[in-house]
């Protein structure tokens, strides 16, 4: 009798360890979900900063850059949402805001630093404006992987300077949503 004892108490123990992972299980997906939920709202908050340097706007000035700037760290710290961001998603993010009001002898990458300090101090302002426009494009692409949402970035085939600034930010060009736009060019 001891015999069928020591088994139903194997089974009952079983059982109850199998619907513990069960329900911790359950529980994993309920959490994931709502920060889901969290990171997708965060997001639709910083994709509505974004408007005044949309590909459709002309590019910002500096006074524009630097509100954009002060816009992006209040998002940062409102409602938690700054910890909301993948990873990687807060480099770009990091990196797209620094570069935002950055020294042009700090601009990152090196690649869009040097192209536009060549250009005429006339003709900087407008360059500093357009690469904002760009990066900001690939901060947006980059948010929109975190929520699973893939499709072609928008704008041109990623250049030298993008796939330079994504590496530095420690983005996987070889992955989605980044791999469909990509050549595989080792000089680049």
């Amino acid at each position: 009798m001891s015999h069928l004892a020591d088994w139903a108490s194997v089974a009952v123990t079983l059982a109850l360890g199998v619907a513990g992972f069960a329900v911790a299980g359950n529980i994993r997906r309920d959490v994931k979900l709502r920060l889901a939920e969290r990171r997708l709202a965060a997001y639709e908050r910083l994709w509505a900063l974004m408007r005044p340097a949309s590909p459709y706007a002309d590019p910002l000035d500096e006074h524009g850059r630097q509100l954009l700037q002060g816009a992006f760290t209040d998002w940062y710290f409102a409602h938690g949402d700054g910890m909301l961001l993948e990873r990687v998603s807060r480099n770009v993010y990091f990196e797209t805001k620094d570069n935002l009001t950055r020294p042009l002898g700090l601009l990152t990458p090196m690649e869009s630093r040097a192209r536009i300090a060549e250009l005429e101090p006339s003709d900087r302002q407008r360059a500093r404006g357009m690469l904002a426009q760009r990066q900001l494009s690939l901060l947006r692409t980059q948010l929109k992987s975190d929520l699973a949402v893939f499709g072609t970035p928008y704008g041109p085939a990623l250049g030298p300077e993008d796939r330079a600034f994504l590496r530095h930010c420690g983005v996987n060009i070889q992955q989605q949503p980044w791999r469909e736009t990509t050549t595989i060019d080792p000089t680049t």
